[in-house]
């Protein structure tokens, strides 16, 4: 179980380059979030939710939820990821000059947010349906 969180937690504790800015114009996950429009931040609290409920429903035994849960994750998280695609492009389009790349970035920052929650998921309940499988014995008698 602590491997599941340690590993989860892993992704926040490498995102050093972006404190390289001051901290004035620094981009946060609170901010992508907060920036985020309210369906995709309804999956993202979903995502969220999906990474800790996986340990739970192998504690209740529930492997066809945890299926479930591993197959829906990364389509939920690329389905928000390319809404939230969309909608830049939409924007680009219709926008008199071109943005800058500072302007485009929290848009980036959120379509790659969602797809590390999606993976974050997927890998979460994958692992947790692993171990809840039945284990065979039939490498210990090989040993």
């Amino acid at each position: 179980m602590r491997l599941i969180t340690l590993s989860a937690a892993a992704p926040l504790l490498l995102a050093t380059p972006a404190l390289a800015a001051p901290a004035a114009n620094r981009l946060t996950v609170g901010d992508v979030f907060g920036n985020a429009a309210a369906p995709v931040q309804l999956i993202i609290l979903l995502l969220a939710a999906a990474i800790v409920a996986a340990p739970v429903l192998l504690v209740l035994r529930r492997p066809a939820a945890l299926s479930a849960l591993a197959k829906g994750a990364p389509l939920l998280a690329g389905a928000a990821a390319l809404f939230t695609l969309l909608a830049g492009a939409v924007g680009i389009a219709n926008s008199p000059v071109v943005p800058s790349l500072t302007v485009l970035a929290p848009g980036f920052a959120e379509m790659l947010f969602l797809m590390v929650l999606g993976l974050l998921a997927t890998f979460s309940a994958v692992v947790c349906r692993e171990l809840a499988k039945p284990r065979s014995h039939a490498f210990t008698a090989a040993e």
